[in-house]
C-alpha cells in the first residue's frame, strides 16, 4: 500500500509539473509571437510609407533633379558669358 501511495504521488508531481511547464512554454510563445506580429506589422508599415514616398515624390517632382537643373543651365550661362 505504502508503494503504491508513493507511486501516485510521484504521478501526482509529475502531471502538476507537466502543467506547470506547459503554462511557461505558452507564455514564452506568447511573447513571441507578440513580438514576431509587431516586428511584421512595423515592417509592412514602413514598406508602405516608402512606396507612399516614392509616389508622392514622382508626383510633386524631387527637389534634388530641380536643384541640379539649376546648376546645370548656371553652368551653361557662365560658359556663355566667358
Amino acid at each position: 500500500m505504502n508503494k503504491l501511495l508513493r507511486l501516485g504521488g510521484w504521478a501526482f508531481l509529475g502531471l502538476v509539473l507537466l502543467w506547470v511547464v506547459a503554462k511557461v512554454v505558452g507564455v514564452v510563445l506568447g511573447v513571441v509571437s507578440w513580438l514576431v506580429s509587431t516586428l511584421v506589422s512595423l515592417l509592412v508599415v514602413a514598406v508602405l510609407l516608402y512606396l507612399a514616398y516614392l509616389l508622392v515624390s514622382r508626383f510633386v517632382g524631387g527637389s534634388g533633379g530641380a536643384k541640379s537643373r539649376s546648376r546645370s543651365r548656371s553652368r551653361e550661362r557662365e560658359k556663355i558669358y566667358e
